[in-house]
């Protein structure tokens, strides 16, 4: 009986073809669509993603507004997809955010 990392890193020698198992297959898999479908579908979802952090952000934004203005939690969470507390986690986060200044979230430089 031969090593297979011995005999394959031999001078002259093929290397073993049957190194890794053979790949199982699932019936109700969805198939890998061709290279350039794929990547068109990625830069869709990377677009759409963009898209909706910058309007989550925008989102999170006026909800703190909305609080600071006087809008009850519970107005708010009527007109948003957040229930009254995440509603008063998100504002006291931005609020947060705000008070720290832009000096924390910018790497030190000396």
């Amino acid at each position: 009986m031969t090593n297979r990392e011995d005999s394959a890193n031999r001078v002259g020698s093929d290397p073993p073809t049957d190194l890794a198992p053979a790949r199982e297959t699932i019936w109700d898999m969805t198939p890998r669509p061709d290279p350039h479908s794929e990547a068109a579908w990625l830069r869709k979802l990377d677009r759409a993603t963009a898209a909706h952090e910058k309007a989550r952000a925008s989102l999170e934004e006026l909800i703190a507004d909305a609080r600071t203005a006087g809008v009850p939690l519970m107005t708010i969470a009527k007109h948003t997809p957040y229930s009254r507390e995440w509603a008063r986690k998100i504002a006291d986060r931005i609020d947060a955010e705000r008070a720290s200044g832009p000096d924390e979230s910018e790497p030190a430089t000396e």
